[in-house]
């Protein structure tokens, strides 16, 4: 009789085990971390439901409680394996592993700021701003600046893009990722400052009515504004002389603007009609 009873256990315990349920896990990726992200979550979940336990294989480098993970080491990786062990309903899972990757540094953003000014008025100086600091860090981290492209003086109308780079920033646990700013320059009522002495420059006959004359020792490139800094007329890029026809413009006074790639002046001459 008591082998009876045992051999029945045995069919009962097999029969059980027979009858578990298989289930799988799913683990998405570990986005890569970097210098500051102390801690965050792993979210596997079993088919079964049953919680999910997580293993390290590199305690040094980050360590899991429950399914929060708190990173120790930068530019390093782990190994983060999610398990599920089953119980008598369930099978366990096929462990599913997913890499960890600590970059040795976290990024700050270098933003050039959007800056607005008239027509016919000195290009501004440029300024940033930057944020991504991790651990409560402020500004006390990074030395140096940004520098930036220059930009003509006394620029027509329009929208220009306000260039940046690295500079002579450096940061000890960060990277820098540059965003260019927006220069625009409106119409305006500013006067441009006026050079009429310029040897460089002959401009004939001022005043002028059909056709406006200019001589210059360099290559150069023309504009012609309004009195409000508007552009009317520009010119590519000329050699030494150039003549604009000027019939079209209204009586009044006007700005030459010539720019030969290293300087620039303005001068006023006199449209009659």
């Amino acid at each position: 009789m008591r082998i009876y009873y045992i051999i029945l256990l045995i069919f009962l315990v097999n029969f059980c085990l027979v009858a578990q349920t298989p289930q799988t896990i799913t683990f998405p990726d570990i986005a890569v971390k970097g210098y500051g992200d102390a801690t965050f979550t792993l979210n596997a979940t079993a088919s079964s439901g049953l919680a999910v336990r997580y293993v390290s294989s590199d305690a040094t480098v980050a360590t899991v409680s429950g399914s929060t993970v708190t990173i120790k080491k930068t530019s390093a990786f782990t190994v983060i394996s999610a398990y599920q062990d089953g119980n008598a309903t369930y099978a366990p899972a096929t462990p599913i592993p997913q890499l960890l990757v600590v970059c040795p540094k976290a990024t700050l953003t270098v933003t050039a700021a959007d800056k607005t000014i008239d027509s016919g008025t000195a290009t501004p100086a440029f300024t940033y701003s930057i944020t991504g600091y991790k651990n409560s860090e402020t500004s006390s981290v990074v030395s140096g600046t940004p520098a930036f492209q220059s930009l003509a003086s006394l620029l027509s109308t329009g929208t220009y893009p306000i260039l940046i780079n690295k500079g002579t920033l450096t940061a000890t646990n960060y990277d820098f990722q540059l965003v260019d700013g927006k220069l625009t320059v409106n119409p305006g009522t500013a006067t441009p400052i006026v050079n009429n002495n310029d040897s460089l420059v002959k401009i004939y006959p001022n005043p002028a009515s059909n056709v406006l004359h200019i001589d210059f020792q360099n290559s150069f490139y023309v504009a012609i504004l309004d009195m409000h800094g508007k552009e009317l007329v520009r010119t590519g890029n000329v050699k030494n002389t150039v003549s604009l026809p000027i019939s079209h413009l209204k009586a009044g006074f006007y700005f030459v603007k010539i720019h030969d790639n290293s300087r620039t002046s303005v001068h006023k001459v006199l449209i009659n009609k």
